[in-house]
């Protein structure tokens, strides 16, 4: 797995994971956050789902860029989300790049010619909301959570809450979508290309390789 970032906990899923493209991934490392207490029961867990540009760190500072929580106003002593009766889970998501196995990882089968431990790069398998909720589900396992309370999440972050609730509804007790959807819409889609676009369009994009090229 990839040398952890400073300040982040994560844990390597026992077992590879099964892409919906067809690729057995391994090793998975996931990166996560907790806040609160896990009550005897395992019955107060609640998970939080990111958005496409957010982190693990909804409830806590980002050790790695010093940034403060991105959902101060919703979590922690008496709030919404109650940290006195909760037991809050925050993961990075599948291709995140705070500590989940993602582009930057080093890949475990070089491609001819790459040196050892070089990083996947835009190599890396394409991820589907579905599979950032397999990936969930193997850390809840590792953590020996069998049900949340609740899971909640906006637009992506959302996306991911209502495909936990498809795919695995015996194991979220309350679903929580905000400003979501379950599919796009064309202009949706067109507004993402463009963005891709205009990544691809700066002068050193060098084809992704950033951590290759420096």
């Amino acid at each position: 797995p990839p040398a952890p970032l400073a300040g982040i906990k994560s844990l390597t899923l026992p077992d590879p994971l099964r892409l919906e493209c067809g690729i057995a991934l391994w090793p998975v490392e996931i990166a996560y956050e907790t806040v609160g207490t896990l009550n005897a029961a395992r019955s107060n867990a609640v998970l939080i789902c990111h958005a496409l540009t957010g982190d693990q760190f909804a409830a806590v500072p980002n050790p790695v860029t010093r940034r403060p929580p991105w959902w101060p106003d919703m979590i922690g002593p008496g709030k919404l989300i109650d940290t006195n009766r909760y037991f809050v889970i925050s993961t990075n998501v599948l291709g995140g790049c705070m500590g989940t196995t993602g582009p930057a990882s080093p890949r475990p089968d070089p491609a001819p010619g790459a040196r050892e431990g070089a990083p996947w790069g835009t190599e890396f398998p394409q991820i589907t909301i579905a599979d950032m909720v397999q990936a969930q589900l193997g850390l809840l396992d590792a953590l020996g959570i069998d049900t949340l309370f609740a899971a909640i999440g906006g637009s992506m972050g959302g996306m991911q809450v209502l495909n936990l609730a498809a795919l695995a509804p015996s194991r979220v007790f309350a679903a929580i979508p905000i400003a979501t959807a379950s599919r796009h819409s064309a202009q949706n889609i067109g507004f993402y290309e463009v963005g891709r676009q205009a990544i691809m369009a700066d002068p050193d994009w060098r084809k992704g390789n950033y951590l290759k090229e420096g």
